[in-house]
């Protein structure tokens, strides 16, 4: 249909004039392949003019893979395709060594784009384009609308968030609907939208308009996709038998590879189900039938169908909804929404040749005025300027806001046992739950701080929804964005749940949370290990399978911590895992199928540290307290243990006694690894309450002490980590029996819950003390906001630039580099 045929690249070729060529990164979820999707068409249409323009283009699928012949057809214009195994392991290595290189990032669709855009933003500096397609969220909106498919309804909300995160992350955004753009300028009137064709031609052609040798009507479109089927099978069912009983000869025939079985059933006489065709094949049908129908009752966007039809000066009737999004295509064609008046207007048609002939001149005037490659590439250029201008204003912000961002997410980690189950019954006695071990402890030595008590909340059951409602308005208060449930699995078995279930149900509280997978066997011992198993974990890809797809309902949830748009979840131990990269493979695989998309996994740093790229996750967490990291051991004569007659040398010798101040030091002095870290702080730790022997207990904490860790650590991230994933971890907010929890107690009452909101205060304020270069980083921040408000000598402000481009700080001579070449495009704007 294209290909070789369509030669944008001759018409709108630019001329670099001797200057830095240009660098754009094409992004889709896979090879355009143009003969057999619409959305593959419009790209490789893109693609051809961008090269045309003069651009060095690069092209990344998100699955990869090299697709024959058309990986070869985009090679052969000139643009490099990044596939195949070692791209696949290593594209966000390549990012990060070829970034400030790329100029444009041009994302297509929401899925492909969540993989990628948070690294964009990260590793460039670039201009970052999106072109939307279709609103995914408004697609699936009346999809659950026709069908009153609350499921449908579901993933349409979630395809919002991931859209809406998209749109606020990047510079400009295209639509080929006017209807679209409306829609997104109300979510975010400060961004620049631009309505850009679908389908663009070099030449519009003039076909025979012998509507008096023509027969029958067409329909295009690949039949996977859920409003083609639909609309074929509406068409079959209830337009085209009133359409026979006027025109008994009429035939329909349907272009689409891959009809599904339903589809297929329909094939007769008078219904012609062709699948995948040639072009040659397609070619003649436009010379041959009369009309194009399109009786799409649900999707978003404009329909290439449309604009297809028209160039070939086929008449159409359509619904509201294929007709929706192309400015002027009221003078063509009138929406016929219901079977009888789209029936009725068809016929009316169909047996008129001269109104026929007449519209089929008006289309392709149509396109002509609205859909051709000059006039794209004209277009393009202006948004290609927009972005760039978008882009400097946004790096101007960032640097300019680096020294008052908001602080980290601080989460906390959460443990539901606070509830009798039947096996705990049966394990520890009737009615057992976490209160039963505080409440029994004794304190081992004069000044040891045990039992603790709890007094706000009190020895509450989680199965009482005030209780969480208490608990989420006391951690909101205190600057605390959500909870960590501790969520237990074993084998297809669930232990714990019913606080996630009833929080599920009721939608109380409104408060965020993730998950964490305790996937450590359940032993009387409670440290995880082989001895005293009570429940074993046991693993399988099926359990795998099944386990995720158990927890699919729950991503879904509107509250539910995300990352970049992907929903957060962590695994305690990945070192259990007999294949952890195969896990997390099948748990994406597994999502992307239900329509979450991507997974944001985050290993636990419970047992040793691991880059987690090696196993297919995306990021790790420092566990607290790091049982490698836990400072000296202490003796009986330390001054933690404090002046007293009791055998302090027998409980040195039976327990690990440390000190919370060192423990806190030996962490924070820890080297920072390559990849994405998140820290982790504690309160307080004495599991006295829990093991009566072999206890792990660290003296010395207090709020002040907590305090200062905890600053240390939401300025340590500062430093190191951009947007959503600025995490922090406290572990915990109700680990009673482990002597670590935010909760009040009697003893400290609110000191901890302040001491945290204090703590991130400070590490705001730290911040720029412990940033390197932060001077420069201000002064960069203002000359380049001064840069994109133009209000400033050029030449002296590319002087000042080049003086800085000796800081020692990457957040300055990084995007320097870039907005060097936006000075001197300036100094030729105003120069001329």
């Amino acid at each position: 249909m294209i290909g070789k045929k369509n030669k944008i690249a001759t018409v709108v070729k630019a001329s670099n004039n001797g200057e830095r060529e240009q660098t754009l990164l094409f992004v889709d979820y896979s090879v355009p392949q143009y003969d057999l999707y619409a959305g593959s068409r419009t790209n490789f249409m893109y693609l051809e003019m961008l090269v045309g323009m003069g651009l060095v283009v690069k092209f990344i699928a998100a699955d990869f893979e090299r697709v024959e012949p058309y990986s070869s057809e985009l090679n052969q214009l000139g643009i490099e395709t990044l596939d195949g195994a070692w791209y696949r392991d290593n594209w966000e290595n390549w990012l990060q060594e070829n970034g400030q290189g790329i100029d444009y990032v041009f994302f297509n669709k929401p899925d492909p784009t969540n993989i990628f855009l948070s690294t964009v933003k990260r590793c460039t500096n670039a201009a970052i384009i999106y072109q939307c397609h279709d609103l995914n969220f408004l697609r699936l909106r009346r999809k659950a609308s026709v069908e009153n498919d609350k499921t449908v309804l579901a993933e349409a909300k979630l395809y919002e968030e991931k859209e809406n995160f998209i749109f606020a992350n990047s510079d400009v955004l295209l639509t080929f609907s006017d209807v679209e753009a409306t829609v997104i300028k109300k979510k975010f009137p400060n961004k620049k939208v631009f309505t850009v064709p679908l389908f663009f031609y070099q030449d519009v052609c003039e076909p025979k308009r012998d509507f008096g040798q023509r027969h029958g009507l067409l329909y295009i479109g690949a039949c996977a996709h859920s409003p083609n089927r639909d609309a074929v099978s509406w068409f079959c069912k209830e337009i085209f038998p009133l359409i026979q009983q006027k025109v008994p000869d009429i035939a329909l025939n349907v272009v689409g590879a891959d009809p599904p079985k339903d589809i297929l059933s329909l094939h007769s006489e008078s219904v012609r189900i062709l699948g995948r065709v040639s072009e040659d094949e397609l070619k003649s049908l436009y010379q041959n039938v009369r009309m194009m129908v399109v009786p799409l009752r649900f999707g978003a966007g404009v329909k290439g169908k449309i604009i297809e039809a028209l160039y070939n000066g086929i008449p159409i009737v359509s619904t509201a909804i294929g007709l929706e999004g192309i400015k002027g295509i009221d003078q063509l064609a009138a929406p016929q929404d219901s079977p009888a008046d789209f029936a009725a207007e068809l016929v009316a048609l169909y047996t008129a040749e001269e109104k026929l002939a007449q519209l089929s001149q008006q289309g392709s005037r149509f396109v002509a005025d609205h859909f051709t490659s000059q006039k794209t590439a004209e277009l393009m250029r202006e948004i290609l300027s927009t972005s760039k201008d978008e882009a400097s204003l946004r790096l101007a912000q960032a640097l300019g806001q680096a020294t008052r961002q908001e602080p980290p997410r601080l989460i906390a980690f959460y443990l539901p046992q606070y509830h009798p189950i039947p096996e705990n019954d049966e394990w520890w006695g009737q009615g057992f739950t976490e209160w039963h071990n505080v409440s029994k402890t004794k304190p081992l030595f004069t000044g040891h701080y045990q039992p603790h008590v709890p007094a706000d909340l009190g020895f509450y059951d989680l199965r009482q929804e005030q209780t969480r409602i208490d608990q989420a308005k006391l951690a909101q208060k205190y600057g605390i964005e959500g909870f960590c449930y501790y969520h237990y699995w074993f084998n297809g078995r669930r232990l714990l749940e019913r606080p996630l279930e009833d929080l599920l149900k009721s939608g109380k509280p409104d408060f965020p949370f993730c998950l964490c997978w305790a996937n450590e066997n359940w032993t009387r011992r409670w440290d995880g290990e082989d001895q005293q198993v009570l429940m074993r974990q046991e693993y399988s890809e099926q359990d795998d399978r099944s386990h995720i797809q158990s927890l699919l309902p729950v991503f879904k949830d509107e509250r539910y911590i995300r990352v970049n748009g992907k929903p957060f979840i962590l695994i305690y131990r990945t070192e259990n895992l007999p294949e952890p990269a195969r896990t997390a493979e099948i748990w994406r695989e597994e999502a992307r199928k239900a329509g979450i998309g991507e997974l944001y996994l985050c290993r636990v740093e419970s047992v040793g540290m691991c880059d987690p790229k090696a196993i297919n996750f995306d990021a790790a967490l420092e566990f607290a307290p790091d049982w490698q990291n836990k400072g000296p051991r202490l003796q009986a004569d330390s001054e933690l243990l404090g002046d007293t007659e009791d055998n302090l040398s027998q409980v040195c010798a039976d327990n690990y006694v440390h000190s919370y101040p060192a423990m806190a030091e030996t962490m924070m002095a820890k080297q920072i690894p390559a990849y994405t870290w998140f820290r982790c702080v504690i309160p307080s730790w004495d599991n006295w309450a829990r093991r009566q022997q072999g206890a792990s207990i660290f003296l010395g904490s207090t709020p002040e002490k907590y305090k200062a860790w905890l600053a240390q650590a939401v300025a340590n991230t500062n430093g190191r980590l951009l947007g959503e994933e600025r995490i922090v971890f406290v572990n915990a907010w109700n680990e009673w029996a482990e002597g670590n929890h935010l909760e009040p107690d009697e003893k400290f009452g609110h000191a901890y819950l302040e001491a945290t909101k204090q703590g991130l205060e400070q590490g705001q304020l730290a911040t720029d003390s412990r940033r390197v270069g932060a001077s420069d980083v201000v002064r960069i921040a203002q000359l380049m906001s001064q840069l994109v408000s133009h209000k400033y000598q050029l030449n002296e402000l590319e002087q000042q630039m080049k003086d800085l481009l000796n800081s020692t700080s990457w957040r300055v001579t990084a995007p320097l580099r870039w907005m060097m070449y936006r000075l001197r495009d300036l100094k030729k704007f105003f120069s001329r």
